[in-house]
């Protein structure tokens, strides 16, 4: 089974002093014989963003036949509803935190709630399995208690890893502890350990894709935004 994947939104973590416009990664994940599956889904911001993505690989949002929520933050999350056709998967974990979040995280979104409430969702409720014939998810709480990943090896044996939020930037993978830890155990650690032990690509949540080489993680130049002020 042949997988590969296409970023179609590239993250950063940009913001203002008070205030947060930062993108989150939104991935496109497409697997022989399956179709195009759809790792995240950004905010409004990027919204025509990521339809142009889809476009330019000759997609619709009526194509997804899949997305899967890393987590139910609004940067992450706010933009399934262009799928209606798709199966949504997401942690049952996370599925219970984001109607009741820790009181210092503002980052879950009461109306997507109310969305994702009516749809007929796939919640995962093991710490790994297989999604699909050589696509894997593994529990990954730190950022999030419910947080989720997407891993593969590729054609080239790269072993790929579609982080989402429980790696957002180099620092984090770097350091070892995520920069906003919302999890009340505290398991961004042990989550980035394993995210450094098990793979050679990450695509983190708000940072360009990272590849290991011998001297250490790299990545190309980050994405150039244009400010467009009327």
């Amino acid at each position: 089974m042949s997988i590969h994947h296409a970023i179609l939104v590239e993250g950063n973590s940009l913001r203002f002093k008070e205030g947060f416009f930062g993108f989150s990664t939104t991935v496109l994940v497409l697997v022989d014989s399956y179709g195009p599956v759809l790792f995240d889904t950004g905010h409004h911001l990027t919204r025509l963003m990521l339809l142009s993505g889809l476009k330019q690989h000759g997609l619709t949002p009526a194509d997804i036949r899949m997305v899967f929520l890393s987590h139910l933050h609004f940067d992450h999350a706010n933009n399934v509803d262009l799928f209606p056709q798709a199966d949504i998967y997401l942690g049952a974990e996370e599925w219970s935190y984001a109607r009741k979040p820790a009181d210092e995280d503002p980052f879950c979104s009461t109306g997507m709630n109310h969305y994702l409430q009516d749809q007929p969702l796939h919640l995962l409720d093991q710490p790994e399995g297989e999604l699909l014939p050589g696509l894997f998810y593994r529990h990954a709480p730190g950022h999030t208690p419910g947080s989720y990943l997407l891993h593969y090896t590729a054609d080239d044996g790269r072993r790929v890893v579609l982080a989402g939020d429980a790696c957002k930037t180099y620092r984090e993978l770097a350091g070892g502890h995520s920069a906003s830890e919302f999890d009340p155990q505290t398991r961004s650690a042990q989550t980035l350990a394993w995210i450094a032990d098990n793979a050679d690509v990450v695509v983190p949540g708000h940072f360009p894709e990272l590849r290991r080489t011998p001297t250490g993680w790299m990545w190309d130049e980050p994405m150039r935004l244009e400010l467009i002020v009327r």
